[in-house]
């Protein structure tokens, strides 16, 4: 039935495929849904489209959809911003099938098994939310009590509302050139959210140059307190002041310590890796010492012997050395019998003809 409504398309549909549609209008009849109401995605990757072509040309039609979710779908559309920020849609939606158990085959999207039936591993299908849980290092802060002296207190206080964080799979929208694993910072008020904000600085020097960007976040994020931002705008007015009290330079070295904090750990990583490594050479350099060693003692050990066996080994007998040179006189003979005589006359070959 969903066969025969499909508007014909580069890509054909058969029967057992999976697609995705409105749960509003599903169970009716195919000729009594509205446009776009079930859509056949030809692969996992191309899920997001499907459902980006739903909320666009389907739920505003669908006279199924309840009034309080229409308006609340249309509160959430206005409020959005365009383009997904922070983590990416698209990785959604494959993680997602992937937990289903949906893959991609020659005959479009199908299950490779039960999806009523429990994963090894228990997990939420709410990517967003897990990703960020798993990877976040909260429990290291970013600045301490000891910072607030040697910096203004507006810098002190928006820095204090980032944590540390992995760059995940799901990252790659807009980040993708990071490598899995590397860390940055990101909002504590909506980390895990689909409208998170993360930072990745490249080099310290960053950190200084782009904290305009993090205070504008806290600003607009929707998550922070209202009091937070008033706070926040009471004291960027005081900034300057304060700053102008301070130290020459103590903000670049708070900017350091920063660094320093956010990547104590693969610091500490680099220098086991690094003695792992030495201790290892130091160990392959013992072992090739010992083999060598080894291969001298044997040697010695074998070159005395050989001394010994050729020294008591007996001469040879006398008749031997006396029937060598009676042996070369006839070969010396039978080279005289077959020597060319000097006036043998030499004859040319029959059917040669001169040139």
């Amino acid at each position: 039935e969903d066969i025969a409504v499909r508007t014909p398309t580069t890509f054909s549909v058969v029967e057992g495929q999976v697609g995705i549609g409105c749960v509003h209008c599903y169970n009716l009849p195919a000729k009594q849904r509205s446009n776009r109401a079930v859509c056949f995605p030809f692969s996992i990757a191309r899920i997001y489209q499907s459902v980006a072509d739903i909320q666009r040309f389907h739920f505003n039609e669908c006279k199924m959809v309840p009034k309080e979710v229409r308006a609340k779908f249309t509160s959430l559309q206005n409020a959005s911003s365009k383009g997904s920020k922070g983590l990416a849609t698209r990785q959604y939606w494959i993680s997602s099938a992937k937990k289903l158990g949906l893959a991609d085959t020659n005959k479009g999207i199908r299950f490779i098994r039960d999806p009523e039936s429990p994963t090894e591993q228990p997990v939420s299908l709410d990517i967003l939310a897990q990703v960020a849980s798993d990877v976040t290092t909260a429990s290291k802060p970013l600045v301490l009590p000891e910072d607030k002296p040697n910096i203004a207190e507006f810098l002190f206080v928006v820095m204090d509302q980032l944590q540390p964080c992995r760059f995940t799979e799901a990252d790659r929208n807009k980040r993708r050139l990071k490598n899995l694993g590397c860390i940055g910072v990101e909002c504590k008020h909506c980390a895990g959210k689909v409208e998170s904000r993360k930072f990745f600085w490249s080099s310290v020097n960053a950190v200084e140059s782009n904290f305009v960007s993090v205070h504008t976040h806290m600003m607009e994020c929707k998550f922070v307190p209202q009091e937070l931002k008033d706070q926040l705008a009471e004291l960027k007015l005081l900034r300057k002041e304060q700053t102008a009290r301070l130290k020459v330079g103590s903000q670049k070295a708070f900017f350091h310590q920063v660094w320093k904090r956010l990547h104590a750990n693969e610091e500490e990583q680099k220098q086991q890796q690094q003695q792992q490594q030495q201790q290892q050479e130091e160990l392959m350099l013992k072992q090739q010492q010992e083999q060598k060693s080894s291969i001298k003692q044997e040697h010695s050990e074998q070159h005395p012997q050989q001394q010994q066996q050729l020294q008591a080994s007996p001469p040879p007998p006398p008749q031997l050395q006396q029937q060598q040179p009676l042996q070369e006189q006839p070969s010396t003979q039978l080279l005289q019998q077959h020597q060319p005589q000097n006036d043998a006359p030499i004859m040319e070959a029959d059917h040669v003809t001169p040139v």
